[in-house]
């Protein structure tokens, strides 16, 4: 897994995580569209059946592909670590009502929380990695 790769995987994470039982979608328009805006402002080509194909390989599993997308990204520089910390934050906030700066479920904390332990972040580093990052 490369680091565009890494990075994504991470976003697509956060998004899936919060997949209501029974649901036929496994995130929301929102969240498809902020992974794309991801993408696009990083400059990332991808194929997505690979992309899929990785994320079926690992079982879908949160854990393991947290686990192996960090492990992608321990070579990668300090700020490219805190991005992707910020960008799974961003996505954190894009499905969710009210203040987008504070609306993110309990499982999505503590797949960023796994995250930020995994990449050798501080508490200080994920609390400013997605002030200059968009939105939507």
């Amino acid at each position: 897994m490369y680091k565009h790769d890494a990075l994504l995987h991470l976003v697509w994470t956060v998004a899936t995580t919060s997949k209501t039982e029974g649901s036929d979608k496994y995130v929301t328009p929102e969240e498809d569209d902020y992974l794309d805006t991801v993408r696009k402002t990083e400059g990332i080509s991808i194929d997505w059946n690979d992309f899929n194909a990785k994320r079926k390989h690992l079982g879908h599993c949160d854990e393991t592909i947290i686990d192996e997308a960090c492990k992608a990204l321990r070579g990668c520089g300090k700020e490219w670590r805190i991005k992707c910390l910020g960008y799974m934050i961003r996505m954190s906030f894009v499905s969710e009502d009210g203040d987008p700066e504070n609306n993110c479920s309990d499982d999505e904390w503590d797949l960023i929380m796994r995250a930020q332990r995994e990449l050798g972040l501080s508490d200080e580093e994920r609390r400013g990695s997605y002030n200059s990052l968009p939105r939507k």
